[in-house]
Protein backbone atom coordinates (compact mmCIF):
# COMPACT_ATOMS: atom_id res chain seq x y z
CA UNK A 1 0.00 0.00 0.00
CA UNK A 2 2.82 2.42 0.82
CA UNK A 3 4.49 1.80 -2.53
CA UNK A 4 1.25 2.65 -4.33
CA UNK A 5 0.95 5.95 -2.40
CA UNK A 6 4.56 6.71 -3.26
CA UNK A 7 3.78 5.99 -6.94
CA UNK A 8 0.79 8.38 -6.88
CA UNK A 9 2.89 11.07 -5.21
CA UNK A 10 5.58 10.72 -7.87
CA UNK A 11 2.92 10.80 -10.58
CA UNK A 12 1.64 14.15 -9.29
CA UNK A 13 5.16 15.62 -9.48
CA UNK A 14 5.57 15.07 -13.22
CA UNK A 15 5.89 18.36 -15.06
CA UNK A 16 4.47 19.04 -18.52
CA UNK A 17 6.93 18.07 -21.25
CA UNK A 18 9.10 15.99 -18.91
CA UNK A 19 8.56 12.80 -20.92
CA UNK A 20 9.58 14.56 -24.12
CA UNK A 21 12.89 15.67 -22.63
CA UNK A 22 13.58 12.26 -21.08
CA UNK A 23 12.61 10.08 -24.03
CA UNK A 24 12.98 12.11 -27.20
CA UNK A 25 16.37 11.54 -28.87
CA UNK A 26 17.99 14.60 -30.39
CA UNK A 27 19.33 15.44 -33.83
CA UNK A 28 19.15 12.73 -36.53
CA UNK A 29 17.49 10.08 -34.34
CA UNK A 30 14.65 12.42 -33.36
CA UNK A 31 11.10 11.50 -34.32
CA UNK A 32 9.94 15.04 -33.56
CA UNK A 33 8.36 17.21 -36.24
CA UNK A 34 11.17 19.68 -35.56
CA UNK A 35 13.59 17.25 -37.24
CA UNK A 36 13.86 18.27 -40.93
CA UNK A 37 14.08 14.61 -41.98
CA UNK A 38 10.77 13.88 -40.25
CA UNK A 39 9.07 16.89 -41.89
CA UNK A 40 10.42 15.73 -45.25
CA UNK A 41 9.04 12.23 -44.65
CA UNK A 42 5.64 13.65 -43.65
CA UNK A 43 5.50 15.89 -46.73
CA UNK A 44 6.52 13.01 -49.00
CA UNK A 45 3.77 10.78 -47.59
CA UNK A 46 1.23 13.60 -47.89
CA UNK A 47 2.20 14.10 -51.52
CA UNK A 48 1.95 10.37 -52.24
CA UNK A 49 -1.46 9.97 -50.54
CA UNK A 50 -2.96 13.06 -52.19
CA UNK A 51 -1.69 12.12 -55.66
CA UNK A 52 -4.65 9.74 -56.19
CA UNK A 53 -8.10 10.74 -57.44
CA UNK A 54 -10.14 12.29 -54.64
CA UNK A 55 -13.91 12.44 -55.20
CA UNK A 56 -14.98 14.21 -51.99
CA UNK A 57 -13.25 16.76 -49.75
CA UNK A 58 -13.81 14.55 -46.71
CA UNK A 59 -11.83 11.80 -48.44
CA UNK A 60 -8.85 14.13 -48.87
CA UNK A 61 -9.03 15.24 -45.24
CA UNK A 62 -9.09 11.60 -44.12
CA UNK A 63 -6.01 10.84 -46.24
CA UNK A 64 -4.22 13.74 -44.55
CA UNK A 65 -5.30 12.52 -41.11
CA UNK A 66 -4.01 9.04 -41.95
CA UNK A 67 -0.54 10.39 -42.69
CA UNK A 68 -0.49 12.76 -39.71
CA UNK A 69 -1.58 10.04 -37.27
CA UNK A 70 1.39 7.95 -38.34
CA UNK A 71 3.59 10.77 -37.01
CA UNK A 72 1.49 11.48 -33.87
CA UNK A 73 -0.09 14.60 -35.39
CA UNK A 74 -3.72 15.46 -36.11
CA UNK A 75 -6.05 17.97 -37.70
CA UNK A 76 -8.56 19.75 -35.47
CA UNK A 77 -11.50 17.42 -34.93
CA UNK A 78 -14.09 20.09 -35.71
CA UNK A 79 -12.87 20.92 -39.22
CA UNK A 80 -15.62 20.38 -41.81
CA UNK A 81 -14.38 20.30 -45.38
CA UNK A 82 -15.96 22.89 -47.71
CA UNK A 83 -17.28 21.32 -50.92
CA UNK A 84 -16.06 24.28 -53.04
CA UNK A 85 -12.48 24.13 -51.73
CA UNK A 86 -10.45 25.95 -49.14
CA UNK A 87 -7.00 27.21 -48.19
CA UNK A 88 -6.08 26.79 -44.52
CA UNK A 89 -3.17 26.79 -42.11
CA UNK A 90 -3.46 24.67 -38.94
CA UNK A 91 -1.11 24.63 -35.96
CA UNK A 92 0.27 21.13 -35.41
CA UNK A 93 1.40 19.75 -32.08
CA UNK A 94 3.29 16.55 -31.47
CA UNK A 95 3.70 15.08 -27.96
CA UNK A 96 2.19 18.29 -26.56
CA UNK A 97 4.07 21.55 -26.90
CA UNK A 98 6.71 23.14 -24.74
CA UNK A 99 7.40 26.84 -24.28
CA UNK A 100 10.77 26.77 -26.05
CA UNK A 101 9.81 24.51 -28.96
CA UNK A 102 9.53 25.77 -32.52
CA UNK A 103 5.97 25.92 -33.90
CA UNK A 104 4.98 24.04 -37.07
CA UNK A 105 1.89 24.26 -39.24
CA UNK A 106 -0.06 22.22 -41.77
CA UNK A 107 -0.72 24.18 -44.94
CA UNK A 108 -3.72 22.76 -46.81
CA UNK A 109 -5.26 23.86 -50.08
CA UNK A 110 -7.83 22.04 -52.18
CA UNK A 111 -10.32 22.86 -54.88
CA UNK A 112 -12.93 21.24 -57.09
CA UNK A 113 -11.61 20.62 -60.60
CA UNK A 114 -13.72 20.83 -63.79
CA UNK A 115 -13.64 17.01 -64.04
CA UNK A 116 -15.59 16.73 -60.77
CA UNK A 117 -12.81 15.48 -58.52
CA UNK A 118 -10.65 17.42 -56.06
CA UNK A 119 -7.05 18.52 -56.22
CA UNK A 120 -5.41 18.50 -52.75
CA UNK A 121 -2.07 19.81 -51.56
CA UNK A 122 -0.82 19.65 -47.97
CA UNK A 123 2.57 20.35 -46.40
CA UNK A 124 4.10 20.74 -42.94
CA UNK A 125 5.77 24.17 -42.76
CA UNK A 126 7.51 26.37 -40.20
CA UNK A 127 7.04 30.07 -39.35
CA UNK A 128 9.07 31.11 -42.40
CA UNK A 129 6.84 29.01 -44.67
CA UNK A 130 3.73 30.66 -43.23
CA UNK A 131 5.23 34.10 -43.84
CA UNK A 132 6.06 33.17 -47.46
CA UNK A 133 2.46 32.04 -48.05
CA UNK A 134 1.06 35.23 -46.50
CA UNK A 135 3.44 37.38 -48.58
CA UNK A 136 2.47 35.51 -51.74
CA UNK A 137 -1.24 35.98 -51.02
CA UNK A 138 -0.70 39.71 -50.43
CA UNK A 139 1.16 40.08 -53.73
CA UNK A 140 -1.65 38.17 -55.52
CA UNK A 141 -4.22 40.56 -54.00
CA UNK A 142 -2.12 43.57 -55.06
CA UNK A 143 -1.98 42.23 -58.64
CA UNK A 144 -5.77 41.73 -58.68
CA UNK A 145 -6.32 45.34 -57.51
CA UNK A 146 -3.92 46.63 -60.16
CA UNK A 147 -5.76 44.64 -62.85
CA UNK A 148 -9.11 46.14 -61.75
CA UNK A 149 -7.81 49.69 -62.19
Amino acid sequence: MNSFRKYLTELDNISFGQAIIAHEPTEDASISVSNPKVRSAINHRLSTELNHMILAPEEGVQKIRKVLHYFSLDLPALYDADSDGDELIFTVEQFGSTANSEQFYLYLIYYLKDEGNYDFYAEIIDEQGVQEILDENESDEDEEETDKE
